[in-house]
């Protein structure tokens, strides 16, 4: 139960890397239709508008009324996803690389990477859910401001490829369920790491969420519910980066206490002691006994 299987350790690392470029990839992987060709689609079927909106409205919709640097629907959600699992795969990052450097490096390194991996993340997340704040305040002015503010949503808005994206979600959680059977399968003790397992598995809802919010709703109203799931994503991230940054501030100022004392060298750290966001060093989990 105690043995390191490193091969494990960096195939998790492998693995939740590709969910996280999967997320990253969909913005150019996944686009809509031409809004010309959205226009239409709205057009030669109106069963699909809302009441209140009459084909006479529907007919009078035409590309130009848009302008050239008209709106994509914005498919904020699966990249959003990025975010968290970046911060993920940091720290399961830390615990391969403490197979391959000294002892000493190892814990500092743990603090300093943390420190700054939790400041990126809290200024972005911060940025991204405004961001999908906005894109949802727009998105739902629009389509009850009937009838021409809800045109203007279902052209731009109203389309979104379900499909597309349940594939992209599907792959995502498949590589998340894969990292973390690997990182168990790396170290079993990792079970015990209670703050390690909650934001594993908060990635896991996090998608999961995602995937719902895309499959509960009609498809004209799949770009507000996208934007709600990045919003709670975007929000999940920051306060997950300032747990980080408060796990990095007290991992560093603990070993710059031993090294103030002169207690020589930092000690080992096995892998599945890896401070995680918010936990001091020596919370996270102690080396038991071999025998």
């Amino acid at each position: 139960m105690d043995k390191l299987r490193t091969w494990a350790l960096w195939l998790a690392v492998a693995v939740t890397a590709v969910a996280m470029a999967v997320c990253l990839g969909t913005s150019w992987l996944i686009s809509p239709k031409a809004l010309g060709a959205r226009i239409a689609s709205l057009q030669a079927d109106p069963a699909a508008v809302p009441d209140g909106i009459s084909q006479d409205d529907l007919d009078d919709l035409d590309p130009s009324d848009f302008g050239d640097g008209s709106l994509d629907p914005p498919g904020l959600g699966i990249p959003y996803l990025a975010l968290p699992i970046g911060l993920l795969l940091a720290i399961y990052v830390l615990m391969a690389l403490s197979t391959v450097i000294g002892h000493r490096a190892n814990a500092v390194v743990n603090g300093v990477v943390n420190l700054v991996g939790g400041i990126v993340g809290l200024i972005v997340g911060i940025i991204l859910a405004i961001i999908a704040f906005v894109a949802l305040l727009v998105m739902v002015s629009l389509f009850l401001a009937v009838p021409f503010g809800t045109l203007a949503y279902l052209a731009v808005f109203g389309f979104f490829n379900v499909g597309a994206s349940s594939v992209a979600l599907g792959l995502v959680l498949t590589f998340e369920l894969a990292g973390l059977v690997l990182l168990v399968v790396a170290q079993q003790r990792v079970l015990g790491n209670k703050r390690l397992m909650v934001f594993a598995f908060l990635n896991v809802g996090l998608t999961f969420l995602t995937l719902l919010l895309h499959s509960i709703v009609p498809v004209i109203l799949v770009s507000i519910t996208d934007a709600l799931a990045a919003l709670i994503t975007a929000i999940v991230g920051a306060i997950w980066g300032l747990l980080m940054v408060i796990g990095g501030i007290i991992s560093l100022v603990k070993q710059l206490n031993v090294a103030r004392a002169g207690s020589g060298p930092v000690r080992q750290r096995d892998p599945a002691e890896v401070t995680t966001p918010g936990a001091a060093p020596d919370d996270v989990g102690r080396p038991q006994s071999s025998g």
